[in-house]
């Protein structure tokens, strides 16, 4: 008897221990979830960041095609007890890509100063600056979809020059890459904790909020899970020449690429010099790009002259009445002949046609017109320029016709599914979140 009340014990304990184990682990994480704003200022998006032993909370900018995390914060600076810089040679300088090595005498090593740390370029798509300095790691905090928190030990990022937020949002101290980097976000996150690499975007619109989900998609609200049974699916491509603000970290690019084949107005195609829309394998020309850094989509110039002619055309078949442009728009028209819809103006719709005429994405007048005036709304694009340091993409998808769109990256697989006008279906971004 004495004998079987020993076993119960201990059995009873065992459970006891395992109980409280379980207790203290946390489960495995599938995605966590991110902030999303926009400031209407500079029409630039952004998310919250957590870092350091003693937190340092503050904002950066989202650059879709960004390579790392950078930031300067006093904030942080200040409380950086487990700042560590990473050095040259080390198997974290290799994995960085580092663009060299910098050397800065200080007392104790502080962010932004130490010696024989392995460097970078932090680039700034807003104003063409570039800033070179330290990498440096230390712990990130996130969340989980389910509302758990974690820590990333051995972050990489760059403290940055001061100087380098110009033309930054107001409320933002840096900037966060998702691009084709070892160092992104999706990336790191994705290493750390054995995720599937692939994150989500539902980028809000003006006076909204919406969310990015970096790991397993299909964490959504009830709204969104039937949404994302139909979503369009399109390989992503790669574009082996630099482009843009990444000429100076080697032969390659961090961006997004999908194949464009066509455009259409309405049901209309659009006469287009075909060679412009596919990558020159060798010199990075052509193709399109998606940039959230980019406020419109911008198009090559004979492209957009063809947009601009065709939009025009069919919105006169609509009596839509044509008014003086506003810079940087090349076509604006008088509001009050424009008539509303769930899905923004009653305008002709334009398709970027994909793989085939089946897969294409729409873009309706909530993404497609601005209001610069309480009279006047213009076609949200702009005129592309040529890039004189290196390739210049045909067309360039920029953050307003992103908006109220849900967006999955699957790295895993390169493809990207997308959905049309979340207007549509009667909600918005805003309503994107955690299951």
């Amino acid at each position: 008897m004495a004998s079987f009340t020993i076993q119960i014990f201990i059995i009873y304990s065992l459970f006891i221990l395992s109980s409280f184990s379980s207790a203290k682990t946390p489960p495995k994480p599938k995605a966590f979830i991110f902030p999303l704003k926009k400031d209407d200022t500079t029409n630039q998006y952004y998310t919250t960041i957590q870092i350091g032993s003693k937190t340092t909370t503050f904002n950066v900018v989202v650059d879709l095609g960004g390579k790392f995390l950078w930031f300067n914060t006093i904030d942080y600076f200040s409380a950086a007890d487990s700042y560590r810089p990473i050095l040259c040679g080390t198997r974290q300088c290799r994995v960085a890509d580092g663009a060299g090595c910098v050397f800065c005498s200080s007392s104790r090593p502080v962010p932004g100063c130490t010696n024989d740390t392995c460097s970078d370029f932090a680039l700034n798509p807003f104003t063409g600056s570039r800033g070179f300095s330290g990498l440096g790691e230390d712990v990130l905090r996130v969340h989980s979809t389910r509302g758990v928190h974690y820590k990333v030990n051995n972050f990489p990022f760059q403290f940055s020059d001061f100087a380098l937020r110009d033309g930054l949002a107001a409320p933002t101290a840096g900037l966060v890459g998702l691009g084709r980097s070892t160092l992104s976000l999706p990336a790191q996150l994705a290493s750390a904790f054995k995720i599937r690499e692939e994150f989500t975007l539902c980028v809000p619109s003006s006076g909204g909020s919406g969310n990015m989900i970096i790991g397993r998609t299909g964490a959504h609200t009830n709204p969104f899970r039937q949404i994302s049974e139909s979503l369009f699916t399109t390989p992503l491509i790669t574009n082996p020449v630099t482009t843009d603000m990444n000429v100076w970290v080697g032969n390659f690019t961090f961006e997004y690429f999908i194949g464009v084949e066509s455009i259409r107005v309405g049901q209309t195609p659009l006469s287009l010099n075909k060679t412009l829309l596919s990558i020159d394998r060798e010199t990075g020309d052509g193709g399109t790009g998606i940039r959230t850094v980019r406020a419109y989509t911008s198009l090559h110039g004979s492209i957009y002259v063809a947009l601009v002619n065709g939009f025009v055309k069919a919105a006169k078949a609509k009596n839509i009445k044509r008014v003086a442009s506003v810079a940087p728009f090349g076509a604006c028209f008088d509001s009050n002949t424009i008539t509303s819809s769930k899905s923004g103006g009653d305008v002709p719709t334009i398709d970027l046609i994909l793989q085939s005429e089946s897969v294409y994405w729409r873009i309706y007048g909530s993404n497609s017109m601005v209001r610069v005036s309480e009279r006047v709304m213009c076609l949200a694009f702009v005129e592309g320029q040529t890039n004189m340091d290196g390739p210049t993409t045909a067309i360039v998808v920029g953050g307003y016709q992103l908006e109220n769109h849900l967006m999955e990256f699957d790295l895993a697989s390169s493809k990207l599914r997308f959905s049309s006008s979340l207007l549509l279906h009667d909600t918005s971004c805003s309503h994107f979140g955690a299951a």
